[in-house]
């Protein structure tokens, strides 16, 4: 979570530098992050075989998940132009309650209650951080717009990746996501913007961080966690981004955090630990002898 909470504050810093068009970026970084991914799996034996196994139920799986993954940034990077880092990565964090009711919509699957007592904390702490009542906020009405939709996009992707995780192995998986979600943005990005990538030595040491940590080992991570916990709880642990994402943007582009912003993230801090330690309560209560 702090490394996907720092991908806003140098995302915006890059967009707002004019260094590169918003969708182009993110096409590179996804692009980038799937070449490393599939150079990786090519030079072992057993990751070859998987890498020459996609295709059928895996592909297809992939792609609908990664579809959602591309839909949900390009919301993000366009809504990122129009809003600030904090903002943005408080928005995201929303997800957090979208989760459980597209999975109780969808499947009639309801959240135990240390999870939905967490849920309701961190929404609460979620919507002090991002003070939709100030003036303040009017002035990024449309970047927080297609934040909350991305938001509903990622949670769906949430849903999904829960779903399928489970069926297949971790790497072809995440290369699919990746790959789809890379080449979405290349399609779509010369429809909705005027393209342009600069030769900033800054720029390229962002687009290797962006690919290596906030991509491979980020969605690395995320598919691997989904295969053994359940979405819902994914969702909770996400809810952390936003804190990080306030407090790199303070750090590495200036943006400073009030009052009521940080009691926003200390709430969401104790909705993560209250819906954590009912799962693991829940867990130790289940287990034998």
């Amino acid at each position: 979570m702090a490394v996907w909470g720092s991908s806003f504050a140098i995302v915006r810093s890059l967009l707002g530098a004019a260094e590169a068009s918003a969708l182009l970026l993110v096409a590179v970084r996804m692009m980038a992050a799937s070449a490393l991914l599939a150079g990786f799996m090519a030079v072992g034996p057993g990751r070859r075989a998987q890498l020459r196994a996609v295709r059928g139920e895996l592909l297809r799986d992939g792609m609908f998940a990664g579809g959602l993954l591309g839909i949900g940034f390009l919301l993000q990077t366009e809504g990122l132009q129009r809003t600030t880092a904090s903002r943005s990565g408080f928005l995201t964090g929303t997800l957090v309650v979208m989760v459980p009711l597209i999975e109780f919509g969808l499947f009639r699957k309801r959240p135990t209650l240390p999870a939905l007592l967490g849920v309701l904390l961190a929404f609460t702490g979620m919507t002090a951080l991002s003070a939709p009542w100030s003036d303040a906020s009017q002035a990024t009405a449309l970047g927080d717009g297609l934040t909350l939709a991305c938001a509903v996009v990622f949670a769906g992707q949430i849903v999904a990746l829960g779903r399928v995780a489970p069926k297949h192995p971790v790497l072809p998986l995440v290369l699919v996501q990746l790959a789809t979600t890379g080449a979405l943005a290349a399609l779509v990005g010369p429809f909705v913007e005027v393209q342009h990538f600069s030769a900033a030595p800054r720029l390229w040491a962002a687009v290797l961080y962006l690919a290596v940590f906030a991509t491979l080992l980020a969605f690395g991570i995320q598919t691997w966690a989904q295969k053994i916990l359940p979405p819902v709880r994914v969702a909770l642990i996400s809810a952390l981004e936003p804190v990080f994402a306030a407090l790199w943007a303070a750090l590495l582009i200036g943006e400073r955090l009030t009052l009521h912003e940080m009691a926003g993230g200390a709430l969401i801090v104790v909705g993560v630990a209250v819906g954590e330690a009912g799962a693991m309560l829940r867990a130790r209560a289940r287990a034998p002898g």
